[in-house]
């Protein structure tokens, strides 16, 4: 059978049984996912996914088990406000959604056919898309924002890697870097921190030769966004745009067309 539960927000956060019935349909276009990279930017047709996810330390454990509705207690007249997310069990797939202000509605309102006026108790509204499905037979999940996550998966921010104080101070001191006077690393904003965490991976794969061809690249493509110290051989970087050239040319987003001859970027990338 299908069966609604719902979660209490806190550390003894406690699931209820809300209902029985089928809640959500199961997404169509799960066939082609992601692996998770906070730089890349899905299309409607996408969704990232965390395959093998019962082995991840966030992982809920009633994920775990078999679900047995007869396990957890009707809700009855928990305040709404307390409640974290709701979670629909349908046939071995859970679809999650995580439950927000916004989806908390407090006005009076009626049902069409029995046209009486209901004001007595909030309404939780249900999206049409969950925020997560958990296939349990391929153990995956599936999600599109992983914000919309962290409160319901404690510990899945880790997948939403940001580059820390010192490892932005450790990249800015790059030798192909010279900072201008004014900027530093506390000046980084969290988009350029999730760019260098990425790049900083990304640079411990290349060799002095393919560092010396991404550097050509580099100056290349961003000749008018760069100066480049030739006596030096280092980028000057003055701000945040400079600096987020500087990382896009790093993960080479940079590439002329075909037709045109037109030099481009690419806001996301994933390899074909």
């Amino acid at each position: 059978m299908n069966h609604l539960v719902a979660s209490t927000k806190g550390r003894e956060g406690k699931i209820y049984k809300v209902l029985s019935g089928k809640v959500f349909d199961l997404p169509t276009d799960l066939d082609n996912p992601k692996i998770y990279n906070s730089d890349y930017k899905l299309e409607d047709d996408e969704w990232f996914h965390i395959p093998n996810f019962s082995n991840e330390d966030y992982c809920l454990d009633f994920l775990k088990r078999q679900f047995i509705s007869t396990d957890y207690d009707q809700i009855g007249t928990i305040d709404i406000n307390n409640l974290l997310f709701l979670c629909s069990y349908q046939t071995g797939i859970y679809y999650f959604q995580k439950i927000t202000p916004s989806l908390i509605v407090n006005k009076k309102w009626f049902k069409i056919g029995e046209p009486v006026i209901e004001n007595q108790s909030p309404i939780i509204v249900i999206n049409e898309i969950p925020d997560a499905v958990y296939v349990k037979s391929e153990d995956t999940l599936y999600f599109k924002d992983i914000s919309s996550l962290t409160s319901i998966f404690k510990g899945i921010i880790e997948l939403y890697k940001e580059a820390t104080q010192l490892e932005t101070e450790e990249f800015l001191r790059s030798e192909f870097i010279k900072l201008g006077e004014g900027y530093d690393a506390l000046k980084v904003k969290t988009a350029n921190r999730k760019r260098i965490a990425l790049a900083m991976e990304t640079i411990k794969g290349f060799s002095t030769r393919e560092k010396s061809t991404i550097y050509s690249y580099i100056k290349d493509y961003c000749s008018e966004k760069l100066s480049f110290d030739e006596e030096e051989s280092k980028f000057k970087i003055n701000n945040e745009d400079e600096l987020k050239h500087l990382l896009w040319g790093i993960e080479q987003r940079y590439y002329t067309t075909p037709v045109g001859n037109e030099k481009m970027v690419a806001n996301s990338v994933s390899k074909v």
